[in-house]
């Protein structure tokens, strides 16, 4: 489910779940967002606080797939993205649900 344009999703794992307990929520973000434009369309998307923002790029990772129709396997990459960690205010929340305004 995509967000915004620059906003791609919320990344959801056994890691971000256990981080909401922290107010952190992980994003994939373009990679031409600094930190201080991140936190600016979080807020304005949401409509909450944000107290920090951490980011990382994913680098790209070599895969292999196996295709039924010729029977053969290759490899391919996957693609690079950004991550960011957004901390939010002690007492607010990101609701998914009310983000389609």
């Amino acid at each position: 489910m995509k967000i915004s344009n620059f906003v791609g999703k919320l990344l959801i794992t056994e890691k971000t779940n256990s981080l909401k307990d922290r107010n952190t929520y992980v994003f994939s973000v373009a990679d031409s967002l600094s930190k201080h434009a991140i936190s600016a369309h979080i807020k304005n998307l949401f409509g909450v606080d944000v107290v920090s923002v951490r980011t990382l790029v994913m680098p790209s990772k070599p895969k292999t797939v196996y295709s039924k129709t010729t029977k053969k396997r290759s490899s391919i990459r996957t693609g690079r993205f950004k991550k960011a960690y957004v901390q939010i205010k002690d007492g607010q929340k990101i609701d998914l649900m009310k983000e389609d305004k």
